[in-house]
């Protein structure tokens, strides 16, 4: 188990909410190999008990009349934004507009990537094992075809012809 899992579900673990045997065996025994999560568990253990073992909080007897009276004078509260977000505001719109003016008035940037140098390529050797030998310029475009023709070759061996053996030779 991680510690993020047992993070995560440590309140069911504490509840004693987990019915599964095997998934108790597995938080017991996280608990125990793991010294952050033990500190975790013991320190919720402790705050535990410690809310357990105060006494009810009774609110006074005029506590509720007061609670009213305060809620009733914030609704009736209006609040009024402060004076610089609104001028905050303001700026940041116009900003954006002068930013907006500014690449519209700016005419459209297009840079062109230089061509590079023609490339040797080796010269391909055909041999009888090789029936089709190829090399293609990798900066050749399907489209328009290869700009550097002397680095593409294409090499056919010769046509092999095999005689029948005769008898008398």
């Amino acid at each position: 188990m991680l510690c993020k899992e047992f993070l995560e579900r440590h309140s069911e673990y504490r509840d004693g909410l987990i019915a599964s045997s095997r998934e108790l065996r597995r938080f017991t025994r996280h608990v125990a190999h793991c010294a952050s999560c033990r500190r975790y568990d013991a320190t919720v253990g402790e705050a535990v008990q410690a809310l357990n073992a105060t006494s009810a909080i009774i609110p006074s007897a005029d506590f509720r009349q007061r609670l009213d009276a305060r809620l009733a004078l914030e609704r009736r509260r209006v609040r009024t934004p402060p004076a610089r977000a609104g001028f905050s505001a303001a700026l940041l719109v116009l900003a954006a507009l002068a930013l907006l003016f500014i690449e519209i008035g700016r005419p459209p940037r297009s840079a062109r990537a230089p061509l590079l140098p023609p490339a040797a390529f080796p010269k391909p050797v055909a041999s009888a094992a090789l029936p089709f030998v190829s090399f293609q310029d990798p900066r050749a475009s399907v489209v328009s075809g290869n700009p550097y023709p002397y680095g593409t070759a294409l090499v056919q061996p010769p046509t092999i012809i095999f005689q029948p053996a005769s008898a008398g030779r």
